[in-house]
């Protein structure tokens, strides 16, 4: 990962975390939803496919234009990090 691609993740994590310490619970509520759907059987491919969705329509519609590239660079850098520290 280039170093600007690492500081726009490191950038998104900040943010993220601004954000948790604002409404503390409204991210913890997501993660325990989606965990909630999978453990009650909703379809994981449809899952993905909402979470991608929400994760496009966030950055394209809350990102700044200037800031869009780096944001899906650094989401689509995120994915494969998770992916991999799940050994996939």
């Amino acid at each position: 990962m280039t170093q600007r691609r690492s500081s726009v993740l490191d950038g998104l994590i900040r943010e993220a975390n601004r954000t948790s310490n604002r409404k503390p619970d409204s991210l913890d509520l997501l993660a325990r939803m989606v965990r909630l759907a999978l453990n009650d059987g909703a379809d994981p491919y449809l899952l993905m496919g909402v979470l991608v969705e929400g994760a496009a329509y966030a950055v394209a519609r809350h990102v700044p234009a200037e800031a869009q590239p780096d944001a899906a660079a650094a989401l689509t850098a995120l994915l494969a990090e998770r992916l991999k520290a799940h050994g996939l």
